[in-house]
């Protein structure tokens, strides 16, 4: 009996991703955006960053490392960058797909909790003397929970590496698809954040937003490859969403890493409230769907974890034919 090779879990997520965002696209007559290197300072940096280094560091993990390790890199990152591509297409395409927007709601709730919103600032200030405004420290700082958690994980818990990377992939699927379900621009349209740098950059997004609702797919086939990654979406916050799984996966296989992890994830959640990114409740959403990507990744990867750990004693391993 011949055992038929699986697709492995990142492949298929990856391949779901992009029919999801090819039926999206033909369903509503959307433009395929590919990004416009001219703009890619401005456009994605964020996002380019990571996915580089973790780049360089798969092509020294594939001349030093362990063979699996390579071959594991050698699928994350293209798998990684698929995901990607098609995220930020939907996140462009959403009030194309789905016009109604849920701001007046969120922003009703954040009246109602205001005094949270109040705090979130309020610890933003007090933080302004050590993490200044255009240091940029939210960016960085989930940048920072990317790289190590790649590369710590991938080194000292290769076993469940896999693990970390089809979470990572789910976190990108489900939170592109919770996007569509009750879209909302962001708090900033009602007031202005704290940091000044933060406030120009949503208003030239929103500019984008405006235009590319008001004059179409057309219009957005014509400049989206210079706003690849400029695509409006509050609800849900997936900087969140992001630090959360990372915290939740140093818990589980790495605890070294707690202490910044759990300082990032605060200053994360603390700034995306502060900077009026998000409302309130863009946060526990994102907690929400890390735990859910966290617990369908271990489930996805149970058999092959437990396969990885075991150890088989020499004198029981069979002899070479």
């Amino acid at each position: 009996m011949t055992n038929r090779k699986k697709i492995l879990p990142e492949i298929g997520i990856s391949l779901a991703m992009l029919a999801t965002m090819l039926l999206f696209s033909v369903w509503h007559q959307l433009p395929i955006i590919f990004p416009a290197g001219e703009r890619a300072a401005y456009v994605g940096v964020h996002y380019l960053y990571p996915l580089i280094g973790v780049g360089i560091w798969g092509a020294f993990a594939y001349f030093g490392q362990k063979k699996a390790l390579s071959r594991t890199f050698l699928i994350a990152l293209p798998c990684y960058v698929v995901v990607l591509f098609a995220h930020f297409n939907i996140k462009l395409w959403i009030p194309h797909i789905n016009p109604y927007v849920y701001d007046e709601l969120y922003w009703s709730i954040d009246q109602y909790l205001r005094p949270v919103v109040d705090l979130c600032m309020m610890i933003r200030r007090m933080m302004v003397s050590i993490i200044p405004y255009e240091a940029n420290f939210y960016m960085i700082g989930y940048i920072a929970m990317f790289y190590c958690s790649f590369c710590y994980h991938a080194v000292r818990t290769p076993t469940v590496f896999s693990q970390l990377v089809i979470a990572a992939l789910l976190l990108q699927v489900i939170g592109t698809l919770a996007y569509l379900v009750a879209p909302a621009v962001g708090p900033f349209i009602y007031e202005q954040g704290l940091n000044p740098m933060v406030t120009s950059g949503q208003t030239s997004m929103f500019d984008f937003y405006q235009r590319s609702v008001a004059e179409g797919p057309a219009w957005l086939q014509r400049n989206g490859g210079v706003a690849f990654t400029v695509g409006l979406a509050a609800m849900p916050s997936l900087h969140t969403a992001a630090a959360c799984l990372f915290l939740g996966f140093a818990w589980q296989h790495g605890r070294i890493l707690l202490p910044l992890y759990a300082f990032l994830t605060f200053f994360i959640m603390v700034t995306a409230v502060a900077t009026r990114w998000h409302y309130l409740i863009d946060l526990p959403v994102g907690v929400l769907i890390a735990w859910a990507s966290l617990a369908l990744a271990k489930r996805l990867t149970r058999g092959a974890v437990e396969e990885q750990s075991v150890v088989v004693p020499a004198i029981l391993q069979p002899e070479p034919a």
